[in-house]
């Protein structure tokens, strides 16, 4: 819990809260000093958290402007990822041409992050990506299984390999990703998926997939 998180709920001297460092564990505490710079506790007790899912998920997203972004966020460390890339891509909405607007970029999703980790009880914060172009993150090496979102692909989720422990999904702009980037994608060893014969806008697409990844091999 940040600072002003604490400062929000107005904490007292000798209240009770539970904290997490990102550890894997909560923390039992005591409200020990309070002031308008800091809170200090003493630590009672420590706890491990078993709300990380088995499945390992690298989520790359495309970025998206404002809340379609936020929201995307909130629900993919609701949804237990394990990791997040925020790329650019051909159809990308943003564009963040010099390292000042990156950083706010990269701070602004990071609260967004800690932020949902707190709300659904999750001691952990996701690792969390600088903005890479789309042609770079492809060239990395990736998890056992890479999944790149393609309404035109040939497989659905629940058509694939039964037994993983980690994925790879790739999630393109609102406009989807080009021809192009998909062939490249493909010849990268992602697998085009389909999640139904509707469009899902940008902040659905990662709902909805992650939700039928974590049924099919997670902890749903």
């Amino acid at each position: 819990m940040a600072r002003r998180h604490a400062l929000v709920l107005r904490v007292r001297l000798d209240d009770n809260l539970t904290l997490f460092n990102g550890d894997g564990y909560n923390y039992t505490t005591r409200v020990m000093a309070v002031d308008r710079h800091r809170v200090a506790v003493e630590v009672l007790d420590k706890i491990a958290n078993s709300t990380e899912s088995p499945l390992q998920v690298h989520l790359a997203l495309v970025m998206s402007k404002g809340e379609r972004m936020d929201w995307a966020l909130q629900k993919a460390i609701e949804l237990g990822v394990s990791q997040i890339t925020l790329l650019s891509s051909e159809r990308c909405e943003v564009r963040l041409r010099d390292l000042n607007r990156q950083e706010r970029k990269v701070e602004h999703a990071q609260q967004v992050m800690i932020s949902a980790a707190e709300q659904c009880g999750r001691s952990v914060v996701p690792a969390l990506n600088v903005a890479l172009e789309l042609t770079n993150f492809l060239d990395q090496p990736h998890e056992t299984l890479c999944l790149a979102l393609d309404p035109l692909g040939d497989l659905r989720i629940a058509e694939l390999p039964t037994k993983t422990d980690s994925v790879c999904l790739l999630i393109g702009p609102e406009g989807g990703l080009s021809p192009q980037e998909l062939a490249l994608a493909k010849a990268k060893m992602f697998q085009g998926i389909r999640l139904g014969p509707r469009i899902l806008r940008t902040e659905t697409a990662p709902l909805v997939a992650l939700s039928l990844l974590q049924q099919r091999y997670g902890d749903f």
